[in-house]
């Protein structure tokens, strides 16, 4: 590697960690391109060089929190059986949100991030595939009945979204959100393996389009 390409990288990197203290410190509104050139002593065209707005800056950061937050899940489900698969995956989204309160601020459309829900939902397209092979897995593992893994990945993905919101809440912590989460996959895996009955003798699951939530 050459001398330039090295002090390339090694401006890139150190936008990047700069940009993530500051929104740490004061929230990711806080962060601008002026404000990040004058933390590392550089002038704002320098920074355009790499990067050619905030929203690119952020942009990046989200691809690398997604991955992030994709590593800890396949670790978490790497070593255990599929039947428990949803349960340490539901455990690392937790830690990740409560260890990395910045990152996970990006991927779930935090106050200040002004990233669209498209943009959001994009990024964490590999994690969303793993999370429906999980479950995939948990239904081939445990015989469960038909299940919508739209649905599934929907439903598992928004009471992860509000139980890391709880445990933000400095009187409640994370804690508390992960032994509600073993309660909440439990319930929601229940549900998937002895549907309901439906009075209209419709199919509990279908593949009907649907609205699709976002994250």
């Amino acid at each position: 590697m050459g001398k330039r390409e090295e002090v390339r990288r090694r401006t890139f990197a150190e936008i990047l960690d700069t940009a993530g203290r500051m929104a740490e410190a004061e929230g990711w509104q806080a962060v601008t391109i002026r404000r990040i050139a004058a933390e590392i002593g550089y002038s704002a065209p320098v920074i355009y060089q790499h990067f050619p707005s905030k929203e690119a800056v952020l942009r990046t950061l989200l691809e690398r929190a997604n991955a992030d937050l994709l590593e800890r899940m396949q670790t978490a489900v790497a070593d255990g059986p599929a039947s428990q698969g949803p349960y340490s995956a539901a455990a690392a989204y937790l830690q990740f949100a409560r260890s990395q309160p910045g990152p996970y601020q990006l991927v779930s459309g935090g106050a200040g991030t002004g990233i669209d829900a498209s943009t959001r939902r994009a990024a964490a397209a590999e994690v969303l595939a793993f999370t429906r092979r999980i479950v995939r897995a948990w239904a081939a593992e445990t015989r469960a009945g038909p299940v919508d893994l739209d649905d599934a990945c929907d439903l598992l993905w928004g009471t992860l979204h509000g139980l890391a919101g709880i445990g933000s809440i400095e009187d409640v912590g994370f804690d508390r959100a992960l032994h509600l989460a073993e309660q909440a996959v439990t319930a929601l895996l229940g549900y998937w393996s002895a549907p309901p009955a439906d009075p209209h003798g419709h199919r509990p699951f279908t593949d009907h389009p649907k609205v699709r939530g976002e994250k």
